[in-house]
C-alpha cells in the first residue's frame, strides 16, 4: 500500500508543482550567479580570473544559458499541460533533468566561487532536490520501479507516512 500511495503522490500535481517549482529556481539561481559574476568583474577591474572561471563563463554563456532558458520554457508548457492531467511534458522535463548532468559534463561552475559562498550552496542544493524529485516522477510515470526500491528514502527522499494518508481512495488504508 504504501508503494501505491507514493506512486500516487509523484504523479500528483501538488507534487510536479513542487518539482517544477525547484526546477525553476535552480534554473534561475544558476542564470542569476552567471549575472551576479559578470557584475562583479565589471564592478572590479583588477579582478582576473582563472583559466577555469573563463572557460566557465565562455561555456555558460554559449551552452548553459541557451538551455536553461529553453528548458524554464518549457517547465512553463509542463505544469500547463500537467494541470490538464497531461503528463508527457513533464515527463520530458523530469527526462531533461536527469540528462542534464550528462550534457554539462566539463562545464562547471568555477565562477561561483568568488560570490557568497550561499549562491553555489543553493544552486548545488537545488540540483540535488530537483534531480531526485524529477527521477521519482519520471520512474513512476513510466513504471520503471524495481520491486520495493520506491520505498528506500535513500532513493526517493524522506517518506512521511502521515502525508502519504492524503493519497488514500475511499476504503483504503495505510
Amino acid at each position: 500500500m504504501k508503494s501505491r500511495l507514493l506512486k500516487r503522490k509523484f504523479q500528483s500535481l501538488e507534487y510536479i508543482e513542487q518539482f517544477i517549482g525547484h526546477y525553476q529556481q535552480f534554473l534561475d539561481t544558476g542564470l542569476s550567479a552567471l549575472t551576479s559574476y559578470k557584475d562583479y568583474k565589471k564592478q572590479n577591474p583588477t579582478f582576473v580570473p582563472t583559466k577555469l572561471m573563463d572557460t566557465d563563463e565562455w561555456l555558460w554563456d554559449i551552452k548553459v544559458r541557451p538551455n536553461f532558458l529553453r528548458m524554464h520554457s518549457s517547465s512553463v508548457k509542463a505544469m500547463n499541460f500537467a494541470k490538464k492531467n497531461n503528463m508527457d511534458y513533464v515527463d520530458g522535463l523530469a527526462g531533461d533533468m536527469r540528462g542534464l548532468s550528462r550534457s554539462m559534463d566539463g562545464i562547471r561552475e568555477a565562477f561561483m566561487d568568488i560570490l557568497d559562498p550561499s549562491v553555489k550552496e543553493e544552486y548545488l542544493s537545488l540540483w540535488k532536490i530537483t534531480s531526485r524529485e524529477a527521477r521519482n516522477i519520471e520512474k513512476t510515470i513510466n513504471q520503471w520501479w524495481k520491486e520495493d526500491s520506491i520505498l528506500k528514502e535513500s532513493i526517493t527522499g524522506p517518506i512521511d507516512e502521515q502525508e502519504l494518508k492524503n493519497y488514500l481512495q475511499p476504503g483504503e488504508s495505510l
